[in-house]
């Protein structure tokens, strides 16, 4: 084994053999190393911190912090106190022993306040923790959507009456406070809503308003402002008008460009809902709905007299008929009723709101472009204007694309306009471009292994060959010290005489010329005196 002295030496001889180059490089390399080894060594030895809860408010933060306190839990604060973490490998047990004692409570009582009651309370006190549990209990099912950081609920629940004329309906106001930029969308808004209104009794939708901490109203009971859009309307009626513009934009885009258009539209929305019952009656259509026949007949030949009894009576009240003798008479009398049933159409006609009553698109489209140079050389865009026969084929375009009524009022107005050059100028392709690209894709592994190749050729290559000079300069000194300055021949020829050299040197000196000039030769005397020893 190697004297520790021999290893220290032959690594100071290394060193003062290498040029300033080779130094500085080597010792880049030994400040990289040892820098990566404490690195790698710092990162593998630090504990790994999770996080336990994060989002909480400050009264159920304190509450965990101090806790964690007691127990002689190690624990971190994020930089901007909303998260707790703990080491990974205890995650969940603390979660699990924090949920035994009721932590977090979540920002507000619950039910739990009745955990603990006292004989004294009064009747008032009672009905004040119900509302302050009931309070807090929604506030913690709120906050479990996942866009609620936090979430109160305020109740107003008038005094009951005994006259119903003097009874006021429950009120609800509703504050959260939305992750990041993540907003609540109608659906989710409403289950909210329905949620409060279904927890306190008589409480209705009508009576609860949701706001965000932004002041943001997110709901609002339809139509309560006349002559203003509900929250659904409006979404309707901008969502006619974008639907319009994209279909002009994309339209246009294909024959101009990609952002070379642009198109404003405005949508007149009838949201009014209509009942309509129409009855037609066709005169000329008539029918016979029913018809009653009645035909009398009376016939009479007696010549007694008739009438009322009395001397009047026995007179002759009435003449004879025509074609009758003077003691007969006779009648007959038809009567025909007919009723008719004219045609009669009913029609009912309900029409939702929704309805598109007018259409005003404003489209924009810019125009071409022509490169010019100038005499100094100079490049420059020359804007050119659509032609006429553009134009109205453009128009044409946007009509059909709508759906234009001109009975219905709508207006289209396109118009040829120069965008600006920062937004239509084209940037010419520098071949170079892609080469560039490639050339960054493969820089950082290029840029290492020239580092490495570079570190083999100038330190390590001439570091091993000083080296294999010493071990060589060495064996020969021994050699020559053994054999009186000759050495054997090859394949048993003559010994050489390495004492020809010049004088004034020494054998080390005259060795280490000798494995500096020829090294093939030197290395073949070294094996030659490792046979010849053996």
């Amino acid at each position: 084994m190697a004297n520790p002295k021999e290893i220290i030496e032959q690594g100071g001889s290394i060193v003062k053999g290498l040029s300033m180059t080779q130094k500085i490089v080597a010792l880049v390399l030994l400040v990289v190393f040892v820098v990566g080894m404490i690195s790698l060594t710092t990162v593998s030895t630090e504990t790994d911190y999770k996080v336990l809860f994060s989002g909480l408010s400050q009264e159920d933060a304190a509450e965990v912090v101090a806790k964690l306190s007691d127990q002689r839990s190690p624990y971190k604060l994020s930089e901007n106190g909303n998260a707790i973490l703990v080491p990974a490998g205890q995650v969940y047990e603390i979660r699990l022993a924090l949920a035994g004692e009721g932590l977090p409570r979540g920002g507000g009582v619950g039910f739990e306040i009745f955990n603990e009651t006292s004989l004294g309370t009064t009747d008032y006190v009672q009905r004040l923790n119900y509302q302050r549990a009931l309070q807090g209990e929604l506030a913690r099912t709120i906050r479990n959507f996942q866009q609620v950081v936090e979430a109160r609920v305020h109740l107003a629940t008038p005094k009951e009456s005994v006259f119903i004329e003097d009874e006021k309906p429950p009120t609800a106001s509703v504050s959260v406070k939305l992750r990041g930029r993540e907003k609540l969308n109608d659906s989710q808004v409403q289950s909210i809503v329905n949620l409060v209104a279904s927890a306190v009794p008589g409480l209705t939708t009508e009576n609860i308003t949701l706001v965000d901490t932004s002041g943001r109203l997110l709901y609002r009971k339809h139509g309560d402002e006349d002559g203003m859009l509900s929250g659904s309307q409006l979404e309707y009626q901008q969502k006619v008008e974008q639907s319009m513009r994209r279909k002009v934009e994309t339209m246009l885009e294909e024959v101009v460009g990609v952002d070379r258009v642009r198109a404003r539209v405005t949508a007149e929305v009838d949201f009014s809902k209509t009942d309509l019952t129409e009855e037609n009656f066709d005169p000329e259509t008539q029918v016979v709905r029913s018809e009653q026949l009645l035909t009398e007949e009376d016939q009479s030949n007696s010549a007694n007299p008739q009438g009322i009894p009395g001397v009047k009576g026995e007179l002759a009240t009435f003449a004879e008929a025509d074609g009758q003798g003077a003691n007969g008479k006779s009648y007959k009398r038809n009567n025909v009723t007919r009723n008719y049933e004219i045609s009669r159409q009913t029609k009912k006609v309900q029409e939702s709101g929704g309805v598109v009553k007018r259409l005003s698109v404003a489209v924009m489209v810019d125009g071409t472009y022509k490169k010019s140079v100038d005499k100094d050389g100079v490049k420059s865009l020359e804007y050119q204007a659509r032609s006429p026969e553009e134009m109205r084929y453009f128009d044409k375009l946007v009509k059909n694309a709508i759906g234009f009524d001109p009975e219905r009022g709508d207006q289209v107005e396109v118009a040829a306009l120069p965008f600006a050059l920062s937004s239509v100028m084209e940037v010419e392709a520098d071949p170079m471009d892609r080469w560039r690209e490639m050339a960054n894709l493969v820089a950082l592994p290029f840029v290492y292994l020239m580092i490495a190749i570079l570190v083999i050729l100038f330190v390590v290559k001439p570091a091993l060959r000083l080296l294999a000079s010493k071990n060589v300069e060495g064996q020969l000194a021994s050699q020559l010290a053994a054999h009186g300055g000759h050495v054997p021949g090859a394949e048993g020829g003559p010994e050489e005489d390495l004492s020809l050299s010049p004088r004034g040197l020494t054998d080390q000196e005259r060795i280490y010329r000798l494995a500096q000039s020829d090294p093939d030769r030197a290395a073949d005397l070294v094996r030659r005196w490792l046979r010849s020893d053996a």
